[in-house]
């Protein structure tokens, strides 16, 4: 099935209740492929990774990607110079970084990916009024990220080496209009 236009697809800040949610969604095979540098995704380990984002004490927002008011998957955001050894490898580094990820597999393949992506971008804009571009940098075989972001406007550029090791293609969406 396919997402459909009624489909109502939001994000909002995650909070201490979505961790076990977090938890499963990063345990899931096609999660964890993607998301194996951040370690082992048992319960404890995911509360010390994400409960500091959830309560503003890290440069990084987490937040619950909602499609019809189900909690599906998440996205977290980040100033790119707040992480510098990052941002220099980044072909903007006053942009936003974003993660994301749809954590229930039937919810995977039906748009629902850049649908969130673009509802995060007005809030983006919101937040970081000063900022020109939004940055991804997905696994450079991770074809369906790639096209998430494709589909959200994004431009793929430069592949380069992560610092976790891995071959990433950076993706940029420019919010000032160039």
């Amino acid at each position: 099935m396919t997402a459909t236009t009624d489909d109502w697809v939001q994000v909002r800040l995650a909070t201490a209740a979505d961790l076990a949610d977090l938890t499963r969604w990063r345990q899931q095979p096609h999660v964890a492929r993607w998301w194996h540098a951040d370690g082992d995704p048992t319960p404890g380990r995911v509360r010390e990774q994400y409960l500091p984002e959830i309560e503003g004490r890290t440069p990084t927002t987490l937040w619950i990607i909602e499609v019809n008011g189900r909690s599906v998957g998440f996205l977290q955001d980040y100033p790119l110079a707040a992480y510098p050894d990052y941002a220099l490898l980044t072909p903007d580094p006053t942009a936003i970084g974003i993660d994301y990820a749809i954590g229930l597999p039937g919810w995977l393949g039906r748009g629902y990916g850049a649908r969130a992506i673009k509802a995060w971008v007005s809030r983006c804009r919101e937040r970081f009024p000063d900022a020109q571009a939004v940055f991804a940098a997905p696994d450079h075989r991770n074809a369906a990220s790639l096209r998430v972001l494709e589909k959200a406007g994004f431009i793929a550029g430069t592949w380069f080496d992560d610092p976790d090791g891995s071959t990433v293609v950076g993706c940029t969406l420019r919010l000032d209009g160039h």
